[in-house]
């Protein structure tokens, strides 16, 4: 039987040899020298914009992971995974474990080059700043995994309206503040549609944050993601996945 661990690191080779990570690498790399590139920056909309990059490569992350899983092969990891739910928490692990990686980056950069530069931003950068804006970011990145894996090929055998399915909720989710505030009873978008822009809704034309919208953005986002989560496991169960 194998560990978590096992599992886990198992996985993570098979995602690090493939390649899954060259556009979100390359994609963070052009974001930071594109964003960065005329200073200074305004500190909230320099986290939100970086947030929002994390949701879409985090999209795209989890869904170019699961297209590419094999069925016998993850059949047979389930089958040596000890206990049974081992494998579905080592699968969580490795998709959530890059993007916490990949926002760290998005965070670390421009934390560590104004350290350097007091003109990087047009305020001095605070603590606060650094933990509200960091938990925006990655709250984004909890949603995008969460959103991209729904979308399983076991769910939806055509990858084509995989695609078009979560290219869909993506572009909704967007455009969701928009939409509630010219359709009021559309109020239900809240609950059906990961809180991606309420960071920005939140920030308004100021550039600070505020701490108990930040907790509230992210108390939504984790209880968004793990009912996506338990959703997915119990339909793929039913799908006989493992």
């Amino acid at each position: 039987m194998k560990s978590i661990f096992s599992l886990y690191k198992l996985k993570m080779m098979i995602v690090i040899r493939s390649a899954v990570l060259v556009i979100p690498t390359v994609a963070v790399v052009a974001f930071l020298g594109v964003m960065y590139s005329i200073l200074p920056q305004q500190i909230a909309s320099s986290f939100l914009m970086s947030g929002f990059l994390l949701f879409v490569i985090s999209v795209y992350i989890s869904m170019s992971i699961q297209m590419k899983e094999q069925d016998v092969h993850e059949g047979l990891l389930l089958l040596h995974s000890d206990p049974g739910a081992g494998y579905w928490l080592a699968r969580e692990m490795v998709t959530y474990s890059i993007m916490f990686f990949y926002g760290l980056i998005l965070v670390l950069y421009p934390v560590i080059r104004s350290s350097f530069n007091a003109s990087w931003f047009t305020r001095p950068l605070e603590a606060e700043d650094i933990l509200y804006g960091s938990i925006l970011v990655l709250v984004n990145g909890i949603c995008g995994v969460a959103l991209g894996d729904v979308f399983h090929r076991r769910l939806i055998p055509r990858r084509r309206n995989a695609v078009i399915g979560v290219v869909l909720v993506a572009l909704l989710a967007v455009c969701k503040v928009s939409i509630i505030e010219k359709l009021p009873f559309m109020k239900i978008l809240n609950f059906l549609l990961p809180p991606v822009m309420d960071g920005f809704k939140m920030v308004g034309n100021g550039d600070s944050f505020d701490p108990k919208g930040t907790l509230l953005i992210l108390l939504h986002s984790v209880l968004y993601a793990a009912v996506i989560i338990m959703i997915k496991i119990w339909l793929l169960r039913r799908r006989r996945f493992g």
